[in-house]
C-alpha cells in the first residue's frame, strides 16, 4: 500500500519533532531567552525554501536513492554516489543519538540500571517495525503526532493562563541557531520514500505542511518552557517538559518518559526506512542492509554508553554532514529547477554553514574521501 497525504505530514511531523522536542527548545530558551522565540522564526524560514526543492526534486524523481539520486541529476554520476556515501555515513552517528535519548528518558523514569535494556528494546522494536509495511508504522505515526501536538498545544493553553514576565536576557545568535537547526533535520529521511506515495504530488505537500507544523509546535514548547521557567541549567534542560507537565497532570515523569520513548522510536523508524532503502540501491538486500544499519546502531550506542563519550560530538557531526547534503541538493535544485527558491535555499544554507564553521570539518572531509572512493570506482568498474 501506498503512503496518504495525512500519513506523510504525520510522518514528517513526528521525524522532525522527534529526539529534539525534549531537549533543544531548553537549550535554546538557556541561549538566548525569549529571543530564541524570533529565532526559532527565523530558522523556519530558512528552512522553508528548502523544503520546497525537496518537494519538487521529490516529485520529479521518486527514487529510494533521495537526495543522492537529485545530486546526480544535476551533477553526474560521481557526485551522486558520494552524496549516498555521505547519507550512509550519518548511521553511527546520527541515529544512535535518538536511541540513546529514548532509552535515556525510560531510564530517567524506571531506573538508570536498565538502560542498556532500554537501548536494545529500542533497537529491537524499530527492526520490527521495519520488517513491517511503511503503511503501518505511518498509521501508528498519525496517532502519535495527534497525541503530541494535543499535549504541545495543552501546555501552550495553560501557559497563556500564566502571570508571567518578558526579561532581558543575553543572547547567543549563532549557538542558538546552531541547535535550532537539529530539529529540522529530516527532510532528506522524506526523500528516499518520496516513490511510495499513492499520488506524487501529495509528497511536496506532506513536506511544507509539515515543516510549517512543526515549526509551531517548536515555538509554543519554547514558549511553555519560558513562561514556567523550565531551563537554565542541565538538569532542568533535560526534564524541561516533565516540569511544564507536573503542573498540569500526576505522575508527568514517567508520561512523559514513555511518551519521549513513543516519539524517539517512531522519528528514528524512518530515518533507517529511508538508510535501508538507499543501501538498497547498492545492491544489498532490504533485509541484510536492514540487519547491518540496526546492528552498527545498536553497538554504537551501547559503546557510548559503557565509555561515556559526549553526545553532542554526534549531533555536531551529523549537523554537520545533513547540511552539507542539505546544499547538495539546493546546489542541484538550482541547476534543474531554475527558480528563486532554489537560489534562496542555497543562500540559507551557506549561511548555516558559516554558522556552524569547523564543526563542518568531519562532513567536508568525508565528502572529499567520498569523492575519491568514487572516482576510483568508475576507473576500475
Amino acid at each position: 500500500m501506498k503512503l496518504s497525504l495525512t500519513q506523510g505530514i504525520a510522518t514528517i511531523v513526528i521525524t522532525l519533532l522527534g529526539s529534539g522536542v525534549f531537549i533543544v527548545p531548553a537549550l535554546s530558551a538557556t541561549y538566548s531567552g525569549w529571543a530564541s522565540l524570533i529565532l526559532w522564526f527565523v530558522m523556519a524560514i530558512m528552512i522553508l525554501p528548502v523544503a520546497f526543492v525537496f518537494g519538487k526534486l521529490g516529485i520529479m524523481y521518486p527514487s529510494a536513492g533521495g537526495s543522492a539520486t537529485f545530486v546526480k541529476e544535476a551533477f553526474g554520476e560521481k557526485m551522486g554516489f558520494a552524496t549516498k556515501l555521505l547519507y550512509l555515513s550519518i548511521i553511527p552517528i546520527g541515529p544512535p543519538v535518538v536511541i540513546i535519548t529514548a532509552a535515556s528518558y525510560l531510564a530517567g523514569a524506571f531506573g538508570n540500571q536498565y538502560l542498556i535494556e532500554f537501548i536494545f528494546l529500542a533497537s529491537a522494536i524499530i527492526l520490527i517495525l521495519n520488517l513491517m509495511s511503511l503503511t503501518i508504522s505511518s498509521n501508528i505515526n498519525i496517532a502519535v503526532a495527534v497525541t503530541v501536538i494535543t499535549i504541545i498545544s495543552t501546555f501552550f493553553t495553560v501557559s497563556l493562563f500564566q502571570n508571567f514576565h518578558i526579561n532581558a536576557h543575553e543572547f547567543h545568535i549563532i549557538k542558538t541557531l546552531g541547535i535550532i537547526f537539529w530539529c529540522f533535520v529530516g527532510i532528506e529521511a522524506m526523500s528516499h520514500i518520496s516513490h511510495e506515495f499513492k499520488n506524487e504530488n501529495d509528497f511536496f505537500k506532506a513536506v511544507v505542511i509539515g515543516i510549517i507544523i512543526v515549526a509551531f509546535m517548536y515555538m509554543a514548547v519554547t514558549f511553555s518552557l519560558l513562561v514556567f521557567n523550565a531551563y537554565g541549567n542541565e538538569d532542568k534542560n533535560l526534564h524541561s517538559l516533565v516540569i511544564v507537565a507536573s503542573h498540569i497532570m500526576p505522575y508527568a515523569d514517567k508520561i512523559m518518559a514513555i511518551v519521549a520513548f513513543i516519539i524517539c522510536i517512531m522519528a528514528l523508524n524512518l530515518y533507517v526506512a529511508s538508510l535501508t532503502r538507499l543501501a538498497t540501491t547498492l545492491n544489498i538486500g532490504f533485509k541484510k542492509a536492514l540487519f547491518i544499519i540496526m546492528g552498527i546502531i545498536f553497538v554504537v550506542s551501547v559503546f557510548k554508553f559503557l565509555f561515556d563519550f559526549k553526545i553532542d560530538l554526534l549531533i555536531t557531526y551529523s549537523n554537520g554532514v545533513f547540511v552539507l547534503i542539505y546544499f547538495l541538493v539546493s546546489l542541484a535544485a538550482l541547476k534543474i529547477l531554475k527558480t528563486k527558491t532554489s537560489f534562496f535555499a542555497v543562500i540559507s544554507m551557506g549561511i548555516i554553514i558559516s554558522i556552524l564553521g569547523f564543526d563542518m570539518i568531519y562532513a567536508l572531509v568525508s565528502f572529499v574521501v567520498f569523492l575519491i572512493i568514487s572516482q576510483i570506482k568508475e576507473k576500475f568498474a
